[in-house]
């Protein structure tokens, strides 16, 4: 029998008829004894055509292709784990979701997750495979608090993984187990000899691996770029099952890529070679015409809901994800003016404390703004920009704790100084230096603060960077000092890795999703020019 997996389709449709291609041609290589897999974030994070109809283009896709299994993926809950359970994962949408590492009582028929389950079973050829599904450990670290405990995995993904594959290989219910892991395909390591291949996701990686039983580990990128084809080769049945795994090069227009048994898929459906396929007597597949519609009705819709301007930018202005080393990304300072701008409009006016805003990185999903650089910028173009479901949200942080946010854009990776860039708003300005350096900046007021802060990088171990001269609106910032911050609701939790944001007190969201202060903010600046902010963030 034959697997076809694709990981991280993150709702990407207009990459659907590519993929029922695929899944077409990965079927007439082993007629009737095929079976379509997804590794997890088949939605959520989705372009604006899936998100704006809260991917449900992407799962009618799904059913187009015959897509029945897929393990669970952090960003399936990203409008939370009730709404995963109720809409998402609902027996009408004809997938089984798989996440053995989520508690029994949540998979209960009482439970938070009460339409998931650890495995499912298909018979395919005369031969019976058990499918189990797992989840990352690190849920914590990429979905929100509340999330994270409504998940309530109890147990490692791997030891799940084990314990279930064991279970259906020892009751001779299978002849064969196969692994859908949301997580890199290294942390599918440990997973023992009950496991017959593995497929992992999560990192929009293509990568190969074997695991400590001897089974090889697939992982297939992205936005249903690629996938991953394997045949099982199955002798005998139960427990006398011995199972071969064959990487299938499916030709008919797929590309290789730098791993065996990941091919890519791209433009897959208007392939030359598929033309010339179709003419040598392939009948034209009713599940690629299927893909094209949900398409095409997608699109018409969302041109429709998001091609109302918002605003317009000055002539030759962008803002882009990925700016310069001394000023970061512009898009990001934009997104944290517009935040800023927000919560001194919506909840705080005064002037007394001062107003940080904040955006991080994997909240912004397309490189820059204005994508096709007409000067007006849509309903579309914010929201594929912003098209998680956070919240506008906002806290209040000591000065020392703003300092230690900084200072976690920083770390060290084999004795290099490496930095994640935050977006901060244009009315902050700081300096840092390296742990362990004296970091004597020429002037008197500077050298005070650096010595006030020396004592950062001995209370924490890992701190790479002490913060000195901070000042918000040109004021210095000392310690005792309060600040409102102003950001999403993800990274006021302590998202992406940020957890000094954790201390913060006075924590509140909005009633409005965390696109909806740039949406603000770019029908009040019409004409907006490029973000002019002081260089922020140099070495003392």
């Amino acid at each position: 029998m034959t697997i076809a997996d694709i990981t991280d389709f993150h709702g990407h449709i207009e990459r659907g008829a590519d993929n029922a291609t695929a899944f077409t041609v990965a079927d007439s290589h082993n007629p009737g004894n095929m079976i379509p897999v997804s590794t997890g974030d088949l939605v959520g994070g989705s372009p604006y055509e899936s998100a704006v109809e809260k991917d449900q283009p992407t799962l009618d896709m799904a059913k187009a292709w015959g897509l029945t299994i897929s393990a669970v993926g952090n960003h399936e809950f990203d409008r939370g784990v009730a709404d995963f359970n109720n809409r998402i994962a609902d027996p009408s949408n004809g997938i089984d979701w798989l996440c053995a590492n989520t508690s029994a009582a949540n998979k209960s028929p009482d439970g938070l997750l009460s339409h998931v389950r650890d495995s499912t079973i298909r018979t395919v050829n005369g031969k019976r495979i058990g499918f189990v599904g797992a989840l990352t450990d690190a849920l914590g670290s990429v979905a929100t608090p509340q999330i994270t405990r409504d998940a309530d995995l109890d147990e490692r993904a791997v030891d799940a993984i084990n314990r279930v594959a064991r279970e259906l290989k020892r009751s001779g219910k299978v002849d064969a187990v196969v692994a859908l892991l949301h997580a890199d395909a290294s942390a599918a390591a440990d997973i023992g000899r009950d496991v017959d291949v593995v497929y992992t996701g999560h990192s929009h990686a293509i990568k190969h691996g074997t695991t400590a039983g001897g089974a090889p580990i697939y992982e297939a990128g992205s936005f249903g770029r690629n996938m991953a084809v394997q045949d099982l080769i199955i002798t005998g049945a139960g427990r006398r099952a011995t199972v071969r795994v064959a990487d299938v090069d499916l030709g008919n227009g797929t590309s290789h890529t730098a791993v065996d048994g990941v091919l890519g898929v791209e433009g897959l459906n208007a392939h030359p070679a598929q033309a010339a396929w179709m003419s040598a007597g392939a009948e034209e597949n009713d599940e690629v015409s299927r893909a094209q519609h949900i398409y095409q009705a997608a699109a018409t819709y969302a041109n429709h809901t998001g091609s109302a301007v918002i605003g317009t930018l000055a002539s030759g202005v962008n803002f882009d994800k990925q700016g310069s080393d001394k000023h970061g990304n512009t898009v990001g300072v934009l997104v944290a003016d517009a935040n800023r701008e927000s919560i001194m409009k919506h909840v705080y006016a005064g002037n007394r404390l001062p107003v940080i805003g904040f955006s991080n990185n994997g909240s912004l999903r397309t490189p820059r703004l204005d994508m096709n650089g007409d000067g007006k910028v849509t309903v579309r173009e914010v929201d594929s920009l912003m098209a998680l479901q956070f919240k506008a949200a906002h806290e209040t942080l000591t000065g020392r704790d703003v300092k230690r946010v900084l200072a976690e854009q920083f770390r060290r990776d084999d004795g290099r100084l490496e930095r994640r860039w935050l977006g901060i708003s244009s009315n902050v300005t700081y300096r840092y230096a390296e742990c362990g350096t004296a970091g004597e900046s020429g002037n008197a007021d500077a050298a005070a603060d650096t010595n006030a802060d020396a004592d950062e990088c001995a209370a924490d171990e890992h701190a790479a960077v002490r913060i000195v001269n901070l000042a918000v609106d040109g004021r210095p910032i000392a310690d005792d000092d309060l600040v409102i911050i102003a950001s999403n609701s993800y990274l006021l939790q302590g998202g992406d890795s940020y957890p000094a944001f954790r201390a913060g007190t006075n924590y509140g969201e909005l009633n409005m999703p965390y696109s909806q202060p740039l949406h603000e903010y770019l029908a009040a600046h019409q004409g907006l020019t490029a973000v002019v902010a002081v260089p922020v963030g140099t070495q003392a």
